[in-house]
């Protein structure tokens, strides 16, 4: 076993155990509901949107460690990003980014942040 990954999974468990970004913003620009029922994974996303940037980002979530964990380093890589540069990014970059080898099922939890992160924006473009 490569001894780097203990260090990967310790750095990841920190992650977990003090997420940053959890938590509901007060008067957020955009709110998504997301659920994955495959594992009971469960999140609100709340974006803080101005001049086209997302200024802050945070969710309020029932879920996995992957999907904490996903939650936290997609929201650490939208805050501060043009809204229209987050709207191209794709699920391949997403998990690439995510660094995580990961089971077809466990994507999913992954995915969950991205899909509500999407929602979001969405929600947000058709006010």
């Amino acid at each position: 076993m490569n001894p780097n990954d203990n260090i990967y999974r310790q750095e990841l468990m920190d992650i977990y155990k003090n997420p940053v970004h959890k938590g509901a913003l007060s008067d957020p620009s955009a709110i998504s509901h997301k659920k994955n029922p495959m594992c009971g994974d469960e999140m609100d996303l709340y974006l803080k949107i101005e001049d086209g940037v997302i200024k802050d980002a945070s969710y309020t979530e029932s879920a996995c460690v992957v999907s904490v964990i996903a939650s936290e380093i997609l929201l650490e890589k939208v805050i501060g990003k043009k809204v229209e540069a987050i709207n191209k990014m794709t699920k391949d970059e997403f998990l690439t980014d995510l660094g995580l080898n990961l089971s077809t099922s466990r994507v999913k939890c992954a995915m969950l942040v991205f899909e509500a992160v999407k929602e979001a924006l969405e929600k947000y473009a058709g006010k």
